[in-house]
């Protein structure tokens, strides 16, 4: 499987302090009609809110450290750190500071007052910049703002780092033709699976079924699940 996992070592931990966090959620005892709701609209029995990190302050500090090493050695140009609202803000903020860089973040929609713009800030034009967000799924969203930074001040964008990336073939049919520097994660499934199993919070039968889900999310037929038979 492809991979935007920057270092397995790293990887591993961030997939440990999202389950420690309860950033990654996963409830096979749920029925189906209340398996979380994704942003893709895809319902599964799991799911993950990177925004608990910010409950530790370890973790917190961890990640932010990981991704300001990230753009140390993958982008020594980088001349603003870009967050997406809403979640990638505080992130953006912590590593702009110190990285002693100017930030600047994208909305989720043009206000439909003042300035109406996507980009916030008032950034220098002509820049090159690096993009943060939480969680990339479908990769829509950090596409938009990467076109937002070019159209409204013409701002480069060297690359894009999140906490996750789930890698699936429909993100990287969106971002191959950008030709950017670099696509970066701290975590991906795979090391979430396998920490999930070595710390009991998942069976290997759960983490070999959201294994062939992760394939295929969309098109995966659920097996009968064991809180189902009885019924």
């Amino acid at each position: 499987m492809r991979t935007t996992v920057w270092n397995d070592e790293i990887g591993n931990h961030t997939a440990k302090l999202l389950f420690e966090t309860g950033s990654y959620l996963v409830d096979f005892k749920r029925t189906r009609e209340d398996w979380f709701l994704w942003k893709s609209g895809i319902r599964a029995p799991c799911y993950c809110n990177c925004r608990y990190l910010n409950r530790s302050y370890l973790a917190y500090e961890a990640c932010t450290a990981y991704i300001e090493t990230i753009i140390r050695l993958k982008f020594p140009e980088t001349q603003i750190i870009v967050g997406l609202a809403s979640a990638g803000v505080s992130w953006a903020a912590r590593i702009a500071t110190r990285l002693t860089l100017p930030m600047s973040f994208v909305r989720g929609a043009a206000k439909a007052y003042g300035v109406g713009k996507l980009v916030e800030g008032n950034p220098e034009h002509g820049i090159k910049g690096v993009v943060i967000d939480d969680l990339c799924g479908s990769g829509d969203t950090i596409l938009r703002a990467i076109e937002a930074l070019e159209w409204e001040y013409q701002i480069k964008t060297l690359g894009v780092i999140t906490i996750t990336n789930w890698c699936f073939a429909s993100m990287w049919e969106k971002f191959d033709p950008l030709n950017l520097s670099g696509i970066y994660s701290l975590t991906s499934y795979p090391n979430l699976l396998k920490v999930g199993v070595a710390n009991s919070h998942l069976t290997q039968e759960q983490a070999d079924m959201l294994a062939e889900f992760y394939h295929a999310p969309k098109t995966y037929n659920w097996p009968l699940l064991r809180n189902e038979e009885s019924k």
